[in-house]
């Protein structure tokens, strides 16, 4: 994948800028990240997905975009599965719940109809609804009975969260009376749940890793959020996790952008100490989180090369 040339975006001072990328080298060194530029994405996985996809009837043109960011997650997140059918299934899956979130306001009344006509196995209003419907019943295929009901019902949740999104849009988030909500809504709408899931193999026994669920799911989630704060201050955002952290503890957004990677990499430890006794989930709890990290790094809408790491 192709980046973006290496100057630096206006709008933010050097000082600033510095402060930032220290804590992300900080978070990348406690992560055991040391060169995240160096991933090459597997053209024939690309080219497999797209082929899929339109097998499902997905309109290419309109979801291309999304299939790229799907894609690219799939490859450097989950090439540790082996099922490759698999993997192409969740750089689609992704790539539909992107398009999805991106398209909420065009799709909003076919979103909170989604559950009820799912559960009726009645059609959508929304030709991509009908399609992520049809996948979601495809999840036992790749995941015991278990784990595709904890996908699905992150699913779900991340579809009830964009309509109280939009709901509560312009409301007061008085974080100080209310600490939980923020993290609330981040643990609604992040869907880590189901992508934790996704992390290990189907035959191994749940035993060996799901004890790691509540710190992998922080992992996922936050380090969305840490790596994605350069872009949002870039762009002079506010309605982030970062942001409202701060403005609830009374410190700085530097402050507490490094409170939370220091939080999560804790989080990064913890699971690599408690999966030890399991080789094969301790690899694919690491090969997660690096592709993880990876995916954000290698994609221009983030910034990072900015940051020279």
């Amino acid at each position: 994948m192709s980046l973006e040339s290496k100057t630096t975006s206006p709008h933010m001072s050097e000082p600033l800028r510095e402060q930032i990328a220290k804590v992300l080298s900080a978070y990348l060194a406690d992560c055991n990240v040391h060169s995240p530029y160096n991933f090459q994405l597997d053209k024939a996985y690309h080219d497999d997905c797209f082929a899929d996809a339109k097998s499902r009837g997905i309109d290419i043109q309109v979801v291309k975009k999304h299939l790229e960011i799907g894609i690219a997650f799939g490859d450097t997140a989950y090439r540790h599965i082996k099922n490759y059918s698999t993997r192409i299934f969740i750089g689609v899956w992704t790539a539909l719940l992107v398009h999805i979130d991106d398209f909420f306001e065009e799709y909003a009344d076919g979103i909170k109809e989604f559950a009820s006509r799912f559960s009726r196995q009645e059609p959508h209003t929304v030709p991509v609804l009908n399609q992520m419907a049809d996948m979601s019943r495809e999840l036992n295929d790749h995941w015991d009975t278990i784990s595709a009901n904890m996908i699905l019902a992150a699913m779900l949740d991340y579809l009830t969260a964009t309509m109280i999104e939009n709901n509560i849009e312009g409301m007061e988030v008085r974080s100080k009376m209310a600490p939980g909500f923020p993290q609330f809504m981040r643990t609604l709408s992040g869907i880590s749940k189901g992508y934790c899931v996704q992390v290990f193999p189907r035959d191994l026994d749940m035993k060996e890793w799901i004890q790691a669920m509540p710190d992998l799911w922080h992992f996922a989630d936050f380090t969305n959020d840490i790596l994605s704060f350069y872009k949002e201050e870039l762009n002079g955002e506010s309605v982030n996790f970062v942001s409202i952290s701060a403005n609830a503890k009374g410190v700085t957004k530097v402050e507490a952008l490094k409170q939370l990677a220091d939080h999560t990499a804790g989080c990064y430890q913890r699971c690599s100490k408690l999966l030890q006794s399991s080789p094969e989930a301790l690899s694919a709890f690491r090969d997660f989180c690096v592709g993880e990290i990876v995916f954000h790094f290698l994609s221009p809408r983030y910034k990072l090369h900015e940051l020279q790491l």
